[in-house]
């Protein structure tokens, strides 16, 4: 039987192959693949079927309300995402017990690092079938995992646009996880400055509170969980990016104000950084 998870997500890509649509015998799954298989499905045009009673529901878009996880939702481009974000922000917050403070800063985080993901999927991705964005928490050891996965060109062509030194897709997410490597431009004080600070944010957010994340494109996985890296290539490829995180609701430290002025606005009057992720 599958137990598939963010921890080895690898080992089942082999399931999103062009002559495989066989889902069976999973017998634990977490949103990272159902938000896989959603772009697999659509992008090959085929229906997939299994045995496991919550990936049948989620592919089959039966979300009730009142769950632990959030529908599977599609994006394509800009419009609607602040409403998605909310959506899945709500969700998550039914499930903690906080107080009216630590709720409104843990809505801050959580709208905020799901808004600048999927601004990044609707911007870059050029993926014909958009992305899928799903959230989930586990009461029972109190973490929230979010995944945006899309069918798309990957971070290494969009980054050798501007970065004619960069050879791999390795190079490419590593750069993309940079400060300023951004593809947001908003007015603040006035000016124009960069303010999508997407995967710099959620690098950053994920050291302060011990969380974890895996970064798939194309033939190359990043992993970084207990502060370390892991890269793989991959034997199995996925066509386009994944990005999935998880942090754990001890491990959080809830003063989004303090976050943004001291990682997002720290350089913002004189940060002259390019814009392009």
């Amino acid at each position: 039987m599958k137990n598939i998870n963010i921890s080895n997500i690898e080992n089942y890509l082999y399931m999103f192959d062009d002559e495989n649509n066989q889902f069976n015998d999973i017998q634990w799954v977490e949103p990272i693949f159902i938000a896989m298989a959603r772009a697999y499905q659509n992008d090959k045009k085929i229906d997939i079927k299994t045995n496991n009673q919550y990936l049948k529901s989620m592919i089959e878009n039966e979300f009730k309300e009142g769950k632990t996880y959030s529908p599977v939702e599609q994006i394509h481009n800009r419009n609607g995402l602040e409403k998605i974000s909310s959506h899945l922000t709500s969700v998550m917050l039914k499930n903690f017990s906080l107080t009216p403070k630590d709720t409104r800063d843990l809505r801050d985080y959580l709208q905020y690092l799901f808004l600048e993901l999927m601004n990044n999927v609707a911007d870059h991705a050029h993926s014909k079938v958009g992305g899928y964005v799903m959230t989930q928490y586990y009461p029972e050891n109190k973490k929230v995992q979010f995944v945006v996965a899309d069918r798309g060109v990957a971070f290494l062509e969009n980054m050798k646009l501007n970065f004619s030194d960069i050879d791999n897709e390795e190079e490419a997410i590593f750069k993309a996880l940079k400060k300023g490597v951004t593809s947001t431009v908003q007015k603040m004080y006035g000016q124009e400055k960069n303010a999508g600070y997407g995967l710099y944010a959620m690098f950053e957010i994920l050291k302060m509170t011990g969380g974890r994340f895996v970064i798939i494109s194309n033939d190359t996985l990043l992993r970084y969980e207990g502060n370390n890296f892991q890269t793989k290539k991959l034997e199995n490829l996925w066509r386009g990016v994944v990005v999935a995180f998880e942090f754990d609701e001890a491990n959080i430290d809830y003063d989004m104000d303090y976050f943004k002025r001291n990682y997002l606005w720290s350089e913002i009057i004189d940060d002259e950084d390019e814009d392009y992720f």
